[in-house]
């Protein structure tokens, strides 16, 4: 099923990485920041789930040179699909679950409605930075020491990953605007349902079987809005943000992102700024 039913642009296409078995895995580089100056391409990658990764798969990511997996799925996520990419050439990178209650529980206390769910992800998001904080900042953090290039997935590519990329993103000075429409590609891309569905039903194994049990549990128009990928979503992550420390400088301290760290960031993965002669010519 599609997102929003929005249709992809011609610079999303430049972005996507056509795979077999991962619909959602993207190049997140390539954007202006405030300064002018280019994040590089070829760098970072977002994506969902890499269980299903084919052997042509594989093999074309191992040739785009990628070194690093941040996968910020729970334990069970991860054992109810491992990850199909493994090599000596690889290091991947897991955390313990920062959420003090799963999606999944705090969507039986809303309302069963559409607006219910949109309530539900405006907290959800709100609390997201929060509670994967010591995820989001040990990512930047080996990011800055160089494990580039790399690719950052969770389940569906959509909600913990989507957050990691908007904070690396915004790290590099890339403007709000932006950071949210790379965010909301997502829903210009086809979604899945059974990838959003092990999301959160973790430790359902079978992707039938996680999504008879979300469709069982909600009704389809809650499930819509659940899947979707709405900029007001990831605003509610930077309002939470600000309410909680003030502003994006002060988080990023917070989750031990040192300006020296984001002086790193800076070499390693922003482009050198264009000469007048370049610009004009």
């Amino acid at each position: 099923m599609r997102g929003t039913g929005m249709t992809l642009r011609d610079e999303d296409r430049l972005r996507i990485v056509t795979l077999e078995g991962a619909g959602n895995f993207r190049d997140f580089g390539g954007y202006r920041t405030q300064g002018g100056r280019r994040v590089a391409t070829g760098r970072l990658y977002r994506a969902n789930r890499l269980s299903h990764l084919t052997p042509r798969d594989i093999a074309a990511l191992d040739a785009r040179g990628i070194t690093t997996i941040f996968d910020l799925r729970s334990v069970r996520e991860r054992e109810a699909d491992p990850t199909a990419w493994t090599g000596e050439h690889l290091t991947a990178h897991s955390w313990p679950p920062g959420h003090k209650r799963r999606l999944v529980d705090m969507a039986r206390d809303y309302p069963q409605t559409a607006a219910g769910a949109r309530a539900l992800m405006l907290d959800f998001y709100g609390e997201l930075p929060l509670t994967l904080g010591h995820a989001f900042g040990a990512i930047i953090t080996r990011i800055a020491a160089g494990a580039v290039p790399c690719v950052i997935h969770c389940s569906a590519g959509k909600d913990r990953t989507g957050m990691a990329a908007a904070l690396v993103l915004a790290a590099l000075g890339v403007p709000r605007e932006t950071i949210l429409d790379d965010y909301a590609m997502t829903d210009r891309i086809v979604a899945s349902a059974d990838d959003m569905a092990r999301s959160i039903f973790t430790g359902r194994r079978g992707g039938e079987r996680a999504q008879g049990t979300m469709q069982s549990e909600f009704p389809e128009e809650m499930i819509a809005v659940m899947l979707s990928a709405r900029p007001e979503f990831l605003e509610s992550a930077f309002a939470g943000i600000e309410r909680a420390h003030g502003g994006l400088d002060e988080y990023l301290e917070a989750i031990g992102v040192t300006d020296a760290m984001r002086e790193n960031l800076t070499r390693l993965l922003l482009e050198p700024p264009l000469s007048p002669l370049s610009e004009t010519a």
